[in-house]
């Protein structure tokens, strides 16, 4: 059976230095993948943390404080 329980989280955006911080609504079982999908953001141009520590895409979103780093590469 599916849950869907919902809850609000703060995600913090980190681009260039510059941070942002969104409200976003997310299912009980949410991925951070499908939070990136959520939130436009293609996931090989970031690093993903909870608490400051990497997560896996795949796993499901925990408590704590969610930070998005994107990633500049320079050609």
């Amino acid at each position: 059976m599916i849950s869907l329980e919902s809850r609000k989280i703060t995600v913090e955006i980190d681009q260039n230095g510059q941070k942002t911080e969104r409200d976003i609504e997310i299912l009980k079982n949410e991925t951070y993948e499908s939070l990136l999908k959520k939130l436009n953001i293609n996931e090989e141009t970031v690093l993903v943390f909870n608490n400051k520590k990497p997560v896996p895409y795949d796993d499901v979103i925990e408590s704590g404080k969610i930070q998005i780093l994107k990633v500049v590469f320079d050609q």
